[in-house]
Parts: C-alpha cells; structure tokens; sequence
C-alpha cells in the first residue's frame, strides 16, 4: 500500500502503534495486516514500539494489585458499554478486500481517539525511559562519588595508623583548635578541618604552611566546603614532610601566594 506513504509518512502508522500494543479492533487488525509487509515505515514504527515497551516493562517492579482494588477495576469494565466485535467470517472477509482509506474503515471517532492515546502512551513510554536514563547518569555519578570518597578514607586509614605520620593540631590565637593535619612521611597528607569556615572556591583558598625554616613555606592548598568537616587529602612530599611546624591561611585567589597575609591557626607536630 505505497499509496498510504507520503514524503516518509504514513497515514497508518497510528495503527502500527497500536498493534504492537495490541490495542487494536478486529478490523483494524485486518488492514494492518494486509498494509504492513510493503511499508517500511510502519514496520519500524512496530519494531520501535515493541523494544520500548519491552524495556520499560522489564525495567518496572511487577506486584499484585489490592484485592479491593481489583474488585473496582473489575467492575468498571462490566459496566463499561463494549463495541460489538466482528465475526471471524467478517474479519476473513476484510483480509479478502482490497485495500480502502483508513478513514472509511474507522468513521468513529472514539476509535480514532483511542489509536492516539495508544500512540500518546508510546511518547510517554519514551519520556520516561529518557527520565529513566538521567537517573541512571544521576545514580552513576554519585556512586562514583561514593566510591572516590571511600577511596579517600581508606588513604586517611593507613595514613592514621603509620607510625611516622606526624600529627599536629592547629590552634588560633585563643588556644581554640581549628584543624589538625596528618603528616604522611610519603606523597600523602591530609587535613580535618574543625573550625573552618567554608571559603568562597571562586575566589578564596585555604593554604597550609610549613613553619620550620625563617620563612613560611606554602605546602599545599586545599577547600572547605559547607557543612562539611571531612578530612581533605593533600598533596605532600618529603620536603614538606621535614617541617615540624605548621600553619594555615585564608588566601584571596586560587594560588597560594609568596607569604600568608594572615594565619589563622598554627601548630607542632607530634610523631607518634
């Protein structure tokens, strides 16, 4: 039925849809049937239809419905006036007859609307398997974060328990402890933060200082987020393991800078 097809459309693909949600009349079904092998284009709408639906059902927890509720659904159907269904000598009649305008097959306008809700409910199908993916994109990444922060805290573990990783808590000006730092005698170190407010990462960064020589050295930079106290690892060495003295500073900027313009917290180590 090449004559159904214009510019790659057809008129019968609404049809191709709802036969492959088997939400099709009797006589639908036999146009179909006879339309579908000579065009492409309703047979791709079925295959494309079939794979979503599949998808999504295989994606979707399957349960029993309430008891109650089945009982209502049930009775709504009863209720429900059913068109009458053609005979099988009709519907073998129909795939006899040469092909006519899916208009004159289908006058009612309640066949037509239900065709388009079959189709509607693809579109929804293919929106919410769209919204599927970007849950999936969602839970990926925060696995992933999940994953690099359990990573973070097992580096913090051995960290903790090597002998030679020196430990030194920072206190302000008032004796009030700010953060204490991990000295890893490796590439590793890493920083708790405990008073720290959260600095502004476009335009602030926190540094810490290595204090044992006659002028303050920048060891390594790092960021408090807000309402988090979770241990930052930071970038070491063994020059910065060999300081005994440390500090931390508030920077304006991304870098650290030549000199602290103000310390906020300063502290020894103690080897354990």
């Amino acid at each position: 039925m090449s004559g159904d097809r214009k510019d790659d459309w057809c008129a019968s693909e609404e049809l191709a849809v709802g036969w492959a949600m088997h939400a099709l009349e009797p006589d639908e079904e036999a146009v179909l049937r006879a339309h579908l092998p000579g065009c492409d284009r309703c047979q791709r709408a079925v295959r494309s239809t079939e794979e979503v639906t599949a998808a999504l059902g295989g994606s979707v927890r399957q349960y029993e419905p309430p008891a109650r509720l089945k009982a209502r659904l049930m009775a709504v159907i009863e209720d429900t006036p059913q068109e009458p269904v053609s005979s099988p000598a009709q519907v073998r009649s129909s795939r006899r007859a040469e092909p006519v305008s899916l208009d004159s097959r289908r006058p009612q306008s309640a066949k037509r609307g239900r065709v388009l809700l079959a189709a509607a409910a693809v579109i929804l199908v293919a929106v919410i398997a769209g919204v599927a993916g970007q849950q999936y994109v969602a839970l990926r990444d925060q696995v992933a974060a999940e994953r690099l922060r359990s990573d973070q805290l097992e580096k913090v573990l051995r960290l903790a328990g090597n002998p030679a990783t020196g430990r030194a808590v920072l206190n302000s000006q008032s004796g009030d402890p700010v953060a204490v730092l991990l000295s890893g005698d490796g590439d590793d170190a890493a920083v708790m933060p405990m008073k720290l407010n959260p600095n502004d990462t476009s335009k602030q960064i926190y540094v810490m200082w290595g204090t044992s020589g006659k002028v303050p050295v920048p060891l390594a930079t790092f960021d408090v987020e807000p309402d988090s106290s979770e241990i930052r690892l930071l970038a070491w060495s063994k020059a910065s393991y060999a300081h005994s003295g440390f500090a931390i500073s508030l920077e304006p900027g991304r870098t650290a800078p030549d000199a602290p313009t103000n310390p906020l917290a300063a502290g020894q180590v103690a080897k354990a």
